[in-house]
């Protein structure tokens, strides 16, 4: 698993600076690999989190390794995007 590309992509998703070199880092992303994980998993996870927690300022200090690829990765990869597709019934044209 290319460590180093899952925390670049990371970083330029969430405009953070942490380190592929972190042994922390390293293991938990380790441990997802030798789950099945492959890179594109970490990716959408990434996405949707990103996604999810960014604009959020509670949820925000989250996005970081520790909590993205701990125990929790596979729900979140299995999450389904929570953003609602806007159809012409969201809008009252009429008013």
């Amino acid at each position: 698993m290319p460590v180093a590309e899952v925390i670049y992509y990371l970083n330029e998703k969430t405009n953070a600076a942490y380190k592929p070199s972190s042994p922390k880092t390293k293991e938990l992303i380790r441990a997802r690999a030798r789950e099945g994980f492959t890179l594109e998993d970490f990716k959408a996870v990434i996405d949707l989190k990103a996604a999810e927690w960014l604009e959020d300022p509670v949820m925000c200090k989250y996005l970081r390794p520790e909590t993205l690829f701990g125990s929790k990765f596979e729900a979140y990869r299995n999450q389904k995007s929570w953003k609602k597709e806007l159809t012409e019934e969201d809008f009252d044209l009429d008013e």
